[in-house]
């Protein structure tokens, strides 16, 4: 009897369904709510930035900024292709959304996962990121991006011992320190941490000759965008700033002014509370017990290929969770699941092979996955993603095109201020309200598009009002107005002492100037 030939599948058969999974789906997820509601403050901010690079302005030089430049420009090509338009900011953010998970993806192959535990790894990434944060493309979310792939690339290079490779996963890994920088130094000290454990692991697949020369490469392709970057940025003397803004001021500024408490899962009052509280320590929960399996591996002399994955990403993963330390909201909670994700994943892998009953151990995990699952889905969603069934209109102005409550007022109030305001004219939206700049297409004559209590000094204060005067606003829509004599008394008494209060506009109190009633 002859025997059929079994017929092979191809290589990349389930990386190509996982792919078209998991863009599936993200794109369902992200479908009825790309272009929902509007953050008047951080999206304004990055929007209206935007602009002003634009139009020649330098970020940290000409107007202050606690993120590093890039996510501006990259921004401004974004208008500069699809439109100056919110609706352009989303579908640039909606790109970063539906790579994320693919670059998660790969990176969890590229590191010998089966395609099922790398889709596993992936598909948490698409409702627990980038959709929390509304599909805006922050600079979080681009310099997360451009990691990932510098990570997938350079572990393509140590796999194949290709150094072009490595040289474009540090050019990489450079861009997006002009992105996100602290997120930047953390997966660059993971990464360096991995080669190394990899030179010492003797290891024919990885020759430590080989792997001292990739990484001579990859740190040369981080020295090929960074020297000239930072030649430039100097030249343009932007650079001063740059170092106090984004340097400076996070150790001894932010974490005095913007610092929030850990949350304490017995402080929530109802299930779905404890239960977000709770994610705030699974991350640690994990990251220990992947640092207690490696030690036990390394006593017993059996730490490989699979064990140096591992503390690659039990550093990455902790690293990454520094961003919760000081602002422990969930927001920034968000940014560091990435690397985690692919922990959990690999843990598994490596609980899977210390038990051997496949079988039992994959039931226990499909049950917990389901479990967690239903919580999420029925308990915990709701709190992160607030339903957006409620009615909304689109914001119709030239730069809109998102719908939120009330689109139709927000519409005729921006036109209302266009109309008061002429384009040469200047405006100021007190205290954070920056998108109010870019939807009305008018400027701020201030090198600050924010006002937070205690992140400007009384110096601060009276240059905003010294830079106001010299290019006067025709109007000051300001917000909070009981707050802000507490901690901006000087710009307060500009105010006062040059406005005249003529309307409200909800939560918004209309200021024009003295003598233009």
């Amino acid at each position: 009897m002859i025997r059929k030939a079994r017929t092979r599948r191809p290589r990349y058969l389930f990386d190509i369904v996982a792919v078209v999974f998991l863009l599936s789906f993200a794109l369902a997820i992200a479908y009825p709510r790309w272009r929902a509601g509007v953050d008047w403050r951080d999206e304004g901010l990055l929007a209206f930035g935007a602009i002003r690079v634009a139009h020649g302005d330098i970020p940290h030089r000409d107007f202050v900024s606690l993120q590093p430049p890039l996510s501006f420009y990259t921004t401004a090509a974004a208008f500069k292709i699809g439109g100056t338009s919110l609706a352009t900011l989303r579908e640039f953010g909606l790109t970063i959304f539906l790579l994320l998970p693919v670059l998660l993806y790969g990176i969890g192959r590229a590191l010998k996962a089966g395609p099922v535990l790398a889709l596993c790894a992936a598909a948490p990434l698409c409702f627990l990121g980038p959709p929390f944060a509304g599909y805006v493309p922050f600079a979080v979310w681009q310099g997360i991006a451009a990691l990932c792939a510098a990570v997938v690339i350079l572990i393509a290079a140590i796999t194949t011992n290709r150094r072009w490779l490595a040289v474009l996963s540090g050019m990489l890994v450079a861009i997006s320190g002009l992105l996100r920088h602290d997120q930047t130094v953390y997966t660059f000290l993971s990464l360096l941490i991995f080669l190394g454990i990899l030179m010492l692991l003797d290891d024919p697949a990885f020759p430590r000759k080989a792997m001292k020369r990739l990484t001579v490469f990859w740190l040369g392709g981080i020295l090929v965008v960074a020297m000239p970057a930072f030649l430039f940025w100097w030249m343009i003397g932007a650079l001063p700033e740059s170092f106090r803004q984004l340097v400076v001021f996070p150790f001894a500024t932010y974490r005095k002014t913007s610092a929030l408490p850990f949350p304490r899962i017995t402080a929530g009052r109802s299930l779905a509370e404890r239960l977000v509280a709770f994610l705030f320590y699974l991350p640690l929960i994990l990251q220990l017990s992947g640092a207690v399996y490696l030690v036990q591996r390394l006593w017993r002399r059996r730490f490989s290929f699979n064990e140096a994955v591992l503390a690659f990403l039990v550093v990455w993963s902790g690293l990454f969770y520094l961003q919760v330390a000081v602002r422990s909201d969930q927001a920034h909670l968000v940014l560091t699941f990435p690397p985690f994700f692919l922990l959990a994943a690999f843990l598994f892998a490596a609980a899977n092979r210390a038990i051997g009953q496949r079988r039992i151990t994959n039931t226990v995990v499909a049950i917990a996955t389901g479990a967690i699952v239903a919580a999420y889905s029925w308990v915990v969603h709701p709190i992160l993603m607030p339903d957006i069934s409620h009615e909304t209109d689109q914001i119709d102005v030239d730069r809109g095109g998102v719908r939120v409550a009330q689109g139709r007022v927000i519409t005729s109030f921006v036109k209302s201020v266009q109309t008061y305001v002429a384009p040469n004219q200047s405006m100021l939206a007190l205290p954070y309200q920056p998108l109010f700049y870019f939807l009305a297409d008018r400027h701020n004559p201030t090198r600050w598009n924010y006002l937070w209590p205690g992140d400007q000094t009384t110096e601060d204060h009276r240059q905003f009002v010294e830079q106001a005067r010299r290019d006067p606003p025709a109007i000051i829509l300001l917000s909070d107005e009981r707050e802000l004599p507490a901690y901006a008394p000087t710009i307060t008494d500009y105010i006062r002492s040059d406005y005249v209060q003529t309307a409200t506009f909800g939560r918004l109190v209309i200021y024009i100037r003295r003598g233009a009633e």
